[in-house]
Parts: C-alpha cells; sequence; structure tokens
C-alpha cells in the first residue's frame, strides 16, 4: 500500500502453494528502509569524491574503464536482491565483452548449477506438509526464511518428527539435535542411529540444506555425504523427491537458473579484475575486488558496494518495478510496480541495455517482454509464472564415479551453522530501515 511516491504498508500477497496469508514482520515493516539512503542521480567519483552527474558522464567513465580491460579482467557480481531480467542482461553484456567472470555474491556454488534438482526445494513448500520425518543440515530455517518455519512448525504439530545436523538454534519446535558437525553428518549418512532408521522408515521423508552449507570451502564434500545419506534413507523414490535446497535470499535461484555462474576459463584461469560491476551487491567479500579496480555500482541504496565504487548507476528497489524472481523451490514470481522510480533511477534492465550501446555491444532486446522472451531462451520455466516445474533428479549421477571427494575436498571441523548473524539486516533495504535498527537493539540486551 502507498502514498504518493511512499510505501505506507506491505500486506502478504494471499498464495496457498507459497504464504498462504502470511508475511514475516520483518517483511512487513522493514519498508521504512525504502525511504531512506537512496541513491537517486547517477555518481562519479573526483577528487572530493562521489559527485553528482548525469547518465552520459556516468556511461562515458564506465566505457573508457571497460576499454581498459580485457575478457576475465571484467567481473559481474550479483546481489541478494537482483532481479532475473537485470542479471541476464548483464550476463548477456558481459559474453558479449568476452568475459565469463560471473558470480553471486552468495558464494561461488557452482558445483552442480547444470543440475537444477541440486540447488531447490524439489519437495514445493506446500507439499513440506506431506512429510512425516524431516532432516535439517545447516539450517536456521527460522531465520533463512520465516514462513516456511511456519509451514514447518504446523508440520511438527500434526506429529512429523524433526532432527537437525548443525548449531543449535530456537526453531519454536522441539527437534533432536544429531550433532553440529560434518562427522555427526557422515555418521547418519552411513546408517547409524534411530533417526536414520526413522527417516528411511518414513513414507515422506524430507531433507533441507541450508544455503549455507553452499557457501563453505568444503561444499563439495558435504552435498555428496548429503548425497549418500538421501540414497540410503529413500529420501527420493517414485512420486516423492523429498531433497530440498532452503536459499535465504531473493536472486541466487535465478542466478544458477540463467547460469550466472563463472565460465570453466574463469574458474580454472583466474585473472585479477580491472573493472568489478556490482549489481546490486552490498555483501561481497572484499577480497573479491582488487584494490586497484575500477568499480560500478549498480543499485538503489547508499551500502557498502556504493561506498567502494567509482561509478555509481542509480537503479530501481523490488517495490517500483515488475520483475521476476525464483523462489527457493523455483517457482517463477514477479513484483508489481507500487510506486515510481526515485529522482533520475532507472529499472535496472533499461541501465544495462543502454550501456551496452554506450561499449558498443549492444544488446537484442528493446522491451520487457523481448528480455522475458531471452530468459525463457535460457531457461524455458520463466515462461510459467506462478508454477513450480520439477527438475529432474540427477544428483546421483553427478555424484557417480567421485567416491574420493570427501578425501580430496579437505573436510572442515567448522559446524553447520547458518551465515545469518543478525537476522533484522540482512539486505541494503533492511540496513537502511530505523524499525529493523530498533529491533536490532532490543535482541542485543
Amino acid at each position: 500500500d502507498c502514498r504518493g511516491p511512499e510505501v505506507m504498508r506491505i500486506p502478504p500477497r494471499l498464495n496457498d502453494a507459497i504464504n498462504e496469508e502470511w508475511l514475516s514482520d520483518k517483511g512487513r515493516f522493514q519498508y521504512d528502509g525504502l525511504k531512506r539512503q537512496r541513491l537517486n542521480t547517477p555518481l562519479v567519483k573526483g577528487a572530493k569524491g562521489l559527485e553528482n552527474a548525469t547518465w552520459s558522464a556516468a556511461f562515458d567513465a564506465i566505457r573508457t574503464a571497460i576499454a581498459g580491460a580485457k575478457g576475465n579482467e571484467l567481473k559481474a557480481i550479483a546481489g541478494k536482491l537482483a532481479d532475473a531480467e537485470s542479471m541476464i542482461a548483464l550476463k548477456d553484456l558481459f559474453n558479449k565483452l568476452g568475459s565469463g567472470n560471473l558470480i553471486h555474491e552468495d558464494g561461488s556454488a557452482t558445483l552442480s548449477a547444470d543440475v537444477r534438482s541440486s540447488y531447490i526445494a524439489n519437495t514445493t513448500i506446500a507439499s513440506i506438509e506431506k512429510a512425516d520425518v524431516i532432516l535439517l543440515v545447516g539450517t536456521n530455517p527460522r531465520f533463512e526464511s520465516p514462513v516456511f518455519n511456519a509451514r514447518l512448525r504446523k508440520v511438527f504439530l500434526d506429529g512429523a518428527k524433526v532432527g537437525l545436523v548443525g548449531e543449535k538454534v530456537d526453531l519454536t519446535y522441539a527437534y533432536q539435535h544429531l550433532g553440529a558437525d560434518v562427522a555427526a553428518l557422515e555418521s547418519l549418512a552411513s546408517g547409524k542411529g534411530a533417526f536414520f532408521e526413522a527417516l528411511k522408515g518414513a513414507k515422506n521423508p524430507v531433507v533441507i540444506v541450508g544455503s549455507s552449507v553452499l557457501r563453505r570451502d568444503d561444499r563439495e564434500a558435504v552435498l555428496k555425504t548429503v548425497n549418500d545419506l538421501v540414497d540410503a534413507a529413500g529420501v527420493v523414490k517414485e512420486g516423492w523427491n523429498g531433497f530440498n535446497v532452503l536459499h535465504d535470499n531473493a536472486s541466487r535461484v535465478a542466478a544458477l537458473d540463467i547460469g550466472f555462474v563463472p565460465s570453466a576459463s574463469a574458474r580454472t584461469n583466474p585473472v585479477p579484475a580491472k573493472v568489478v560491476y556490482l549489481l546490486g551487491s552490498d555483501d561481497f567479500k572484499d577480497e573479491e575486488i582488487p584494490a586497484d579496480a575500477f568499480v560500478i555500482y549498480q543499485g538503489h541504496h547508499g551500502d557498502k558496494g556504493a561506498a567502494r565504487a567509482n561509478v555509481v548507476l542509480p537503479g530501481a528497489a523490488y517495490t517500483e518495478k515488475a520483475s521476476l524472481f525464483a523462489n527457493t523451490e523455483g517457482r517463477v514470481q514477479t513484483t508489481r510496480t507500487a510506486v515510481p522510480v526515485l529522482g533520475d533511477a532507472r529499472e535496472d534492465w533499461k541501465i544495462i541495455r543502454a550501456l551496452s550501446e554506450v561499449v558498443g555491444q549492444q544488446l537484442p532486446y528493446d522491451s520487457q517482454p523481448q528480455v522475458r522472451a531471452r530468459l525463457a531462451e535460457v531457461a524455458p520455466h520463466f515462461a510459467e509464472i506462478g508454477k513450480a516445474e520439477s527438475a529432474l533428479w540427477l544428483n546421483g549421477q553427478y555424484f557417480k564415479g567421485v567416491k574420493d571427494l570427501v578425501a580430496k575436498a579437505a573436510r572442515s571441523t567448522a559446524s553447520l551453522a547458518t551465515n545469518i548473524s543478525n537476522y533484522y539486516m540482512t539486505d541494503a533495504i533492511s540496513r537502511a530501515s530505523r524499525t529493523m535498527a530498533k529491533c536490532t537493539a532490543v535482541r542485543q540486551q
């Protein structure tokens, strides 16, 4: 709900397949962050720091920087709130410029980006309610997806048994803590313990892996162990796929779907980046950006990304555009324009389309329907908005023949813990919210 150019309230959109009529308190009340620290004009770094500039001046500075780099010296990092249209446009532009150096700030979890069933919630959110035994691995769904956690609590109250391998947390319902590290997971995968027997004997067993697992250096070993457990316990069977990955941000699934991942050459022959394009990325790792790199930040808030930038291109928040996102189950959804963009800001895919002309690599689409057609060309399910497309289960084939993977992966002894340290401030919008700041202060007391 809005009044003039301001968002005044965020009620839930009814959808029985996803959130029913629910919305988390954070999602409902962080809207005041949309009013503060906003970027509404292009900025170019000068002698006194970032200064107001025209779009032409900003694009000229970028053109000069790109002309001095080649191939994978051009690097793009997509942020948590990047929409699918802008990511495919940036990917196409960088590919035209000869670069495959594309990453998501969530981490380089490219182990099985080509195997969709390995990174989505295959059971689907609604079908989780059919589960009778649930195993959580390295996740705290209360922080990572509160509405999904409400579904899990409902299942628990209906009699489902819940186990957790990972850091002890308060989930608002009882569970059996099976250990905190990879060793505990390996023990379970070997068939030891009563919980394994319960999982194996369940009619509808479910395993939920937290996205923090995909950010670990030993993620390949951990996922191999999870896959062994899934096979041993019969979690995937005729008419039922109980393997799920729970993502904690809005753009990761779409990035994997469209192949916004490093190319083979970028992975095997890394080179220092001379130009880094941050597409709404404010939670990147500092080591991802060389100190002497020319940084372009495209986004809607003055946060970490803008502070590091040589050029800032003001984009639109999710409330200011109709854009596509894919949720944790891979279901494509669209936002709706509630308020206009601020000042000289523009929709994100349009910024990249305009820039492509300036750098001499014009993208072959001029309208949003054409961009979405391009998305559907790369990932056909983007043409089916609102539908959860099932993915072919190929995880067993992916891991076949790599039995020594665990030994090679230098397994970490660290706890399988969530990466969220402050639930109330996980992105540029919530960090700009005074309401979320008050919640943080209360929690820290």
